[in-house]
């Protein structure tokens, strides 16, 4: 990844706070916000021994999740796309030009079509960020799926890794039939990078 100068203080929990304040602006609801972030951690942190990131690209997933809705303020179009243009055209948010474009594509692709090389942005990126925006990608679109009716249900995240599936663990205090099943829906780009089958077990706690 392009390594820019961020002016300015450059602490993570700074310029997460930033992030939030921007997408207080727009973002028609934060709580939805903070449970996909939170449910986007989670399944980064579980699944590590598949996708291999570190904690560079964990902070991509945290903003890009607190970002992800943001176009709905827009008028008019597809709130992922409109979303990533309106990243991409702010100056105020704290990241790097390599950061903001992730962000934007990851942004981009929570919802709808997956990664393509047929996308000019996604293809003009290099080998290394293209993979970055595909395994982030995959596990915001989970994340999404799991909180699809905005009531915050699930509270934490494991996940047992098999050779030809993935079980992700969902502890709730109520039934998530809605999440169960867009969670699968949205697992397509996770099964196709990992060649694993996603399994939700939604577990309602005592």
């Amino acid at each position: 990844m392009q390594q820019n100068t961020l002016s300015g203080d450059g602490s993570m929990s700074n310029r997460l706070e930033m992030i939030r304040a921007f997408a207080a602006g727009y973002s028609p609801d934060q709580d939805h916000d903070e449970q996909v972030m939170k449910n986007a951690l989670m399944l980064f942190d579980q699944l590590t021994p598949l996708h291999a990131l570190s904690g560079e690209e964990r902070f991509l997933l945290q903003a890009a999740a607190i970002l992800h809705d943001i176009g709905w303020s827009q008028p008019g179009g597809a709130h992922n796309k409109t979303g990533a243009g309106m990243i991409r055209r702010d100056s105020t948010l704290p990241l790097k030009s390599a950061e903001r474009e992730i962000i934007a594509l990851l942004v981009r692709y929570h919802r709808k079509a997956p990664p393509s090389l047929q996308q000019r942005r996604f293809a003009e990126l290099d080998q290394g960020d293209r993979e970055r925006v595909q395994k982030l990608a995959s596990l915001l679109r989970i994340a999404d799926a799991l909180d699809r009716s905005h009531q915050s249900l699930v509270d934490t995240i494991t996940a047992t890794i098999r050779e030809d599936e993935v079980i992700i663990h969902c502890s709730s205090g109520s039934e998530g039939y809605l999440e169960c099943d867009y969670a699968l829906e949205r697992s397509d780009l996770f099964t196709t990078l990992f060649s694993r089958e996603v399994v939700i077990d939604w577990r309602i706690a005592p």
